[in-house]
């Protein structure tokens, strides 16, 4: 039997949403890692059974993919109560599959329209060897684990995305008491096999504050001539005939 056939963990939600499905992360995000892959993975084999663990040593980070939910959401409560001996790692959600405005970093569980799903993703969705339908057609209100994405073999709505800033996005957007560069989500992931996708680590300026640098200052107010003296195209006082400066009563009755 060919592994996208074995039995799956599928469920139906019908609370959701006209045309949607749900989909719950295998993956996780770890920041603040000073430790090699083969440390990260021994860290997180301790509450599950790791499938993939890539570092990234210059951004301090990790991508840690279990082979299950189950194994992804043990790893996650883990971490969080701080039974990790490396205290300095911070663990939270990530997207391995679909959109990332789709998904909710606070519980790792995305609901995708299915219209947003490209050809890739519904192959995958379809053949992955682990998480996905195992074959059965994608239907409205299915719940699936994380399917597998193959590097390479198309486009995924992941990677066509727009990334979301920490701390911001409402309810989706990732929360973190940490404002280091190396610990934002998603600013790149290998899933499934080992190799990274091509979009996931240009940076962006999406999130970068508008450029005030070039804005034209605020102009000063040039206030008005008194005693009735107006002014021609160039800016330039036109005084009225027999005009004596300063005015006779300028002293006696001021304009002011």
């Amino acid at each position: 039997m060919p592994a996208f056939q074995q039995q799956k963990w599928i469920e139906h939600d019908p609370s959701l949403p006209n045309g949607c499905i749900k989909v719950l992360s295998r993956t996780l995000f770890v920041g603040g890692v000073n430790c090699t892959e083969n440390e990260l993975r021994n860290i997180f084999n301790g509450f599950g059974t790791v499938q993939t663990c890539i570092v990234n040593k210059e951004k301090r980070h990790a991508f840690v993919k279990m082979y299950s939910r189950k194994d992804a959401v043990n790893a996650k409560e883990a971490m969080d109560q701080g039974r990790s001996p490396d205290a300095q790692l911070r663990t939270r959600w990530g997207v391995g599959f679909g959109p990332r405005d789709c998904s909710d970093y606070q519980t790792g569980v995305s609901v995708i329209p299915i219209h947003k799903l490209t050809e890739a993703d519904r192959k995958w969705m379809l053949t992955a060897p682990y998480g996905g339908s195992g074959g059965q057609a994608i239907v409205q209100g299915m719940v699936v684990e994380e399917p597998d994405i193959e590097i390479g073999a198309g486009v995924s709505s992941k990677a066509i995305s727009r990334r979301m800033q920490t701390d911001k996005g409402g309810s989706h957007g990732p929360k973190s008491s940490h404002r280091d560069n190396d610990d934002r989500p998603e600013r790149g992931g290998r899933h499934g096999r080992r190799g990274g996708g091509r979009g996931d680590h240009r940076h962006r300026d999406d999130d970068r504050p508008p450029n005030t640098h070039n804005a034209p200052a605020n102009e000063p107010v040039v206030p008005a001539f008194p005693y009735g003296i107006s002014t021609d195209s160039n800016g330039f006082p036109v005084f009225p005939p027999g005009f004596a400066f300063p005015a006779p009563d300028a002293t006696t009755n001021p304009p002011y």
